[in-house]
């Protein structure tokens, strides 16, 4: 997507969420050889300022810096993995429109629209923020016992956060794929992604 539309001034800006850096994402990054712009945010400084909760999450951002979509589980088409489907085959193309028609693109959220579709926190999601964030302020330093305390307390603050709790896991890869299952058996009838409604709020498209 990024070599068919870079003629129309877009360009793709992948930071992932990974406080172990370079070393944990690089070679997935190696491996996509990607041909658009790849970061990794240790701090989890996007989730942060977006109330991101899972990955991958998208924030379309226009040439005046203005945000004018978010949403989650944007993948660029619907995949099965055993007896989970997720991605939708409809986000791709309103991307394309979104590249190619700017402000006209029907997928463009109004200022009022991008405000209320930033998901609010509770006050104890609040609070899981900067135990999060003294987590990743500890494994820095070197002192993983401390960052996986305040980790577990983040998770425990804030369940729906899937990415405190990849984070976390990521230290014990060999338990993660059961943890994870184990976390997505619990959500019942819940969905993993928020639901990716491409109609406008306004106009009804």
């Amino acid at each position: 997507m990024q070599e068919e539309l870079e003629d129309q001034n877009f360009v793709i800006i992948a930071a992932a969420q990974d406080t172990e850096g370079w070393a944990a994402a690089g070679e997935w990054y190696d491996r996509a050889e990607p041909t658009y712009v790849a970061l990794v945010d240790v701090q989890h400084r996007v989730s942060s300022l977006y109330n991101l909760v899972n990955v991958p999450s998208a924030i379309w951002v226009d040439e005046q810096g203005q945000v004018v979509r978010i949403n989650e589980g944007t993948y660029t088409q619907t995949y099965n993995f055993g007896t989970l489907e997720f991605g939708t085959d409809e986000y791709a193309p309103a991307v394309r429109d979104w590249a190619r028609n700017g402000a006209d693109s029907e997928f463009v959220w109004t200022p009022e629209e991008v405000t209320g579709n930033i998901r609010s926190r509770t006050s104890d999601e609040e609070l899981a923020e900067p135990n999060f964030k003294l987590g990743v302020y500890f494994y820095e330093s070197g002192d993983e016992t401390l960052a996986n305390t305040y980790w577990e307390r983040a998770e425990q603050l804030f369940p729906d956060s899937w990415n405190y709790a990849r984070q976390d896991w990521s230290f014990t890869p060999e338990e993660a794929g059961a943890n994870w299952s184990e976390k997505f058996d619990g959500l019942g009838d819940r969905p993993y992604y928020a639901p990716l409604d491409l109609q406008s709020e306004t106009d009804g498209r």
